[in-house]
């Protein structure tokens, strides 16, 4: 479920040296690299092996801005950088202004990705037939989210969910889909909802390699870790 990458930055990842550079579309206004911006993100994944999940990433930022809009999208991006040869740009989460403050042009944001709208309590419509397709579901959730959907997300029509009780959230919602299909939720880069199947995930080698993704040889042989 990789962001698909040019050449360049596929050899730039793999070369001593090269350095990570992040940029930030705030509502319309870029901040490069030449920017005075600090930032951490709280990915909020899971700490152990498991399915059903669906966490919300936090972004705090730091800059100097002339202003920031009330609920600011905030638009991260990351390059590769390596003397003179720079990679593409590529987008690396979209948050949504939570709290921010100023002092003397110096701003503190508190964002959070779309997920954090699934942190509302469900009411279905009067309308609506239970048990409900988790197709159908999914869309629903989408519209009150403000959200899309990441088109290689595969969802089965003949799963289903009941009408919610103990006031449950869209999010749990979401976390039962994800447990019935074993997976887990994430947020792109695009900011889209997609789910992840475990049975997706390509099988880990657990050959001993070093932080360039090179394999560690000894007498010519790789070694295999536990």
């Amino acid at each position: 479920m990789a962001q698909q990458t040019s050449a360049l930055w596929k050899r730039l990842w793999r070369t001593r040296g090269t350095e990570k550079e992040y940029g930030f579309d705030v509502s319309g206004v870029w901040y490069g690299p030449d920017s005075e911006v600090r930032h951490t993100v709280d990915s909020g994944l899971y700490e152990g092996f498991g399915i059903g999940n669906a966490s919300t990433a936090k972004l705090t930022l730091f800059l100097y801005a002339g202003s920031i809009p009330r609920g600011a999208e905030i638009r991260r991006y990351i390059r590769l950088k390596n003397g003179a040869e720079v990679s593409e740009w590529l987008p690396k989460g979209v948050f949504f202004t939570n709290r921010r403050a100023v002092e003397d042009g110096y701003w503190t944001v508190e964002a959070f990705d779309v997920m954090r709208k699934a942190e509302r309590v469900w009411t279905p419509d009067d309308s609506m037939v239970f048990p409900m397709p988790m197709p159908a579901a999914v869309d629903i959730f989408l519209g009150l989210m403000g959200a899309q959907l990441d088109p290689r997300t595969a969802i089965n029509p003949n799963y289903t969910i009941d009408y919610p009780a103990n006031e449950y959230t869209i999010r749990d919602e979401l976390r039962y889909i994800a447990a019935a299909h074993a997976g887990n939720w994430i947020v792109t880069g695009e900011g889209r909802l997609l789910l992840v199947p475990l049975v997706s995930i390509p099988p880990e080698t657990n050959y001993l390699v070093t932080e360039y993704g090179d394999a560690i040889l000894f007498g010519g042989d790789r070694i295999l870790v536990g």
